[in-house]
């Protein structure tokens, strides 16, 4: 018999960037977390998906503040996100979760690539790496996307807007 299970788990999903609108990676991602809870017998109650919302960037995640206010007033008691990195992409916004969770008592911290136990010393430990690791990822892609685009404006060309599929290139 299992003990301590989590009774109200929520699912939060995450992805940057959807410019068609489909939601389809939130989708798949949502997918691999509830067979997840499946797997663990967790009874998944509430799922918060932020869909074309950077971590990155700094803007607001709506879904995410709710999770954030449902941990903190104990409507929350175990969490399933695909991986840390969808959480999270901000060290300073993972040091926030991390006392919100510890205020609350939450200690069920699953992903589908391994879990965070934030009851043990390791557990935030391992989520800074990974959060930090996932910052430099951002922050080198930002800084490639900036070259590039001042390498097009040098040479006269239009540098950003529509669709990645369908840009097109003028020359003056």
């Amino acid at each position: 018999m299992r003990r301590n299970l989590p009774k109200r788990v929520a699912i939060y999903t995450r992805i940057s960037d959807d410019r068609e609108g489909k939601a389809a990676g939130v989708a798949r991602k949502l997918k691999d977390c509830r067979a997840l809870a499946e797997t663990r017998g967790w009874n998944v109650s509430e799922v918060y998906t932020d869909n074309d919302r950077s971590a990155y960037s700094g803007k607001q995640r709506p879904e995410y503040e709710r999770l954030i206010d449902d941990i903190r007033e104990r409507r929350v008691d175990g969490l399933i996100v695909w991986h840390l990195d969808r959480l999270h992409r901000s060290p300073l916004e993972l040091e926030h979760f991390v006392k919100v969770c510890d205020d609350a008592k939450l200690r069920h911290v699953a992903t589908v690539t391994g879990d965070l136990d934030l009851a043990d010393g390791d557990g935030p430990f391992n989520a800074r790496i990974v959060t930090a690791v996932a910052r430099k990822s951002s922050d080198d892609m930002a800084r490639r996307i900036r070259r590039k685009h001042e390498e097009l404006a040098d040479a006269g060309k239009i540098s950003g807007g529509g669709s990645r599929h369908s840009h097109v290139w003028l020359r003056t």
